[in-house]
């Protein structure tokens, strides 16, 4: 079943499309993410799904009834901010009860209400502090819980964990997922952060330009991207334009490739970094090419290496591992081979 679904709405500034004839169905408990760089429109779409901005074209429906011009808090959805929009002024306590006070519940069941959501969310025995002694990760808290304390039918979040640091934004991440599963509630996330969206989505939906280029799993956006712009932007990726025909792929300056299926036409050859495999001695297998590496870079779990073969530059992705062995240096020849079921040809 649908919990909020999107019928065609647009929304513009000064004539400017922000979004245009969205079209998204999020199912009823599902985690989806809106996923794009900076004023693509995702934020837009959340600040509509909450009532704050009406579209000029379209429709909004929450579990099947149409909110499209229904006040925000008649909407029953809760909404984290990025800055958390906190009040200095109140306490913890008071911050979470804040949305809580305005329903029809007797003084014992907010306190009850407040109470369970602060504990939910890891924060008994903070009720009395000012939300300005608090940390940055105990301030989303707050504002997390804040949002849930209204036991909405929808939560949105927008760019939540932008403004914490790299550990704290980690452990964070698997605590909202943990609590959304928990709770069963259908979860909005909006995020430029690839990892935030392969790690926490049900589904995923990406955006450029007010526009939804692929919606589907993290599995399926990450390895089977529908054009040029989803293979770039959401994972790193080797891209080349290409001619096709006769299951060939054919790059400038005679570089040709095996591509089984590969039909009469243009587009963008893609593989992943991680899909190549590199030898420091000649290798018999189709679709190798000699290269020189230019370069190497540790980078954690993996090491990062570029290859130039002629004009080409190719980036290649190794697990570093304590059983490597001898590795080749910058300058020395190397052997790439592209498997054939690793390569991708795009449209633009």
């Amino acid at each position: 079943m649908e919990g909020v679904v999107l019928e065609g709405v647009g929304v513009s500034y000064d004539g400017v499309w922000a979004c245009k004839d969205i079209h998204l169905g999020i199912r009823k408990g599902e985690f989806f993410t809106f996923l794009g760089p900076s004023g693509c429109g995702k934020t837009t779409l959340l600040r509509l799904i909450a009532g704050f901005i009406t579209p000029q074209s379209g429709a909004v429906f929450l579990d099947g009834k149409d909110i499209t011009h229904l006040a925000p808090e008649k909407r029953k959805v809760g909404m984290v901010f990025q800055n958390y929009s906190l009040f200095p002024f109140l306490t913890v306590y008071q911050n979470i009860e804040y949305g809580v006070a305005i329903q029809n519940k007797t003084p014992r069941e907010r306190k009850e209400t407040v109470a369970l959501y602060m504990d939910m969310v890891g924060l008994a025995g903070f009720g009395g502090r000012k939300v300005t002694e608090l940390s940055g990760g105990e301030q989303q808290r707050v504002a997390l819980a804040r949002s849930l304390a209204v036991e909405p039918s929808v939560l949105l979040l927008d760019e939540p964990l932008s403004n914490l640091d790299a550990r704290l934004r980690d452990a964070m991440r698997g605590e909202i997922k943990s609590l959304q599963k928990r709770l069963g509630i259908t979860t909005i996330f909006v995020t430029h952060d690839q990892t935030e969206a392969l790690t926490l989505s049900d589904r995923v939906a990406v955006f450029n330009k007010g526009r939804v280029e692929q919606i589907g799993t993290p599995l399926e956006i990450y390895n089977a991207p529908r054009n040029v712009f989803v293979a770039g932007f959401v994972g790193d990726t080797n891209l080349f334009r290409v001619t096709t025909d006769n299951d060939r792929a054919r790059l400038a300056h005679g570089i040709e490739l095996r591509m089984p299926g590969a039909a009469r036409g243009q587009g963008h050859l893609s593989i992943r970094p991680q899909d190549i495999e590199l030898s420091s001695s000649p290798v018999d297998a189709p679709n190798t090419l000699q290269g020189q590496l230019a370069g190497r870079q540790l980078n954690g779990v993996w090491i990062d290496l570029i290859v130039h073969v002629g004009e080409f530059v190719f980036r290649v992705a190794q697990l570093n591992t304590a059983a490597r062995k001898s590795e080749p240096q910058p300058g020395e020849p190397v052997w790439m081979t592209l498997p054939e079921k690793a390569l991708r040809l795009l449209e633009d």
